[in-house]
């Protein structure tokens, strides 16, 4: 199985991954913010359908080196989601807004445990629009994902801008 995401539609990618840790681990570094954020985004996470989920993205602390120019003015972005489902530990699943005045997009997240202690985790990211969001959504989704796999098993040692433009210049390729 490959790392890498695919588009499966028009606005529609997925990843499947495999991670070294149990299923209630991974659940726990998606939905409590302290953990969220040593790989992806701080913010808040409800724990009931309809509840509100809060992303704040500050890649300072996934990051020794500078944002790309794309990037660079931006220090601390929030974005903001609904809770759609949510059974721990197995599936996650919310809208996502980029801003107030963007439409959504929905993230469904499942985890299944595989009989060797790791975990499966299959996202679907539906509503991606546009070739430069495509590529964006997936270098960032892998390049997190990336971090998850380390900081599962210990420590962080990749750099998140490094990564996350190395990744997009192999998705432009691929996508």
């Amino acid at each position: 199985m490959s790392d890498y995401g695919t588009q499966i539609g028009p606005a529609k990618l997925a990843f499947n991954r495999r991670f070294e840790a149990p299923i209630e681990k991974v659940w726990r570094f998606l939905v409590d913010p302290e953990k969220r954020k040593l790989w992806f985004c701080g913010g808040s996470t409800g724990d009931a359908v309809g509840s509100q989920i809060v992303f704040d993205f500050d890649h300072r602390r996934l990051s020794e080196s500078d944002p790309p120019a794309k990037y660079a003015a931006e220090e601390v972005v929030t974005h903001y989601g609904e809770i759609l489902e949510y059974d721990p530990p197995r599936r996650l699943a919310f809208t996502w807004f980029e801003s107030a005045e963007a439409q959504s997009s929905k993230v469904e997240i499942d985890l299944i445990a595989n009989s060797d202690g790791s975990t499966q985790l299959a996202l679907v990211h539906t509503g991606v629009e546009g070739r430069d969001m495509v590529l964006g959504v997936l270098a960032g989704w892998h390049g997190h994902f990336d971090l998850l796999a380390e900081t599962l098993v210990g420590a962080r040692i990749s750099d998140f801008w490094v990564r996350d433009q190395e990744l997009e210049a192999e998705y432009s390729q691929r996508v």
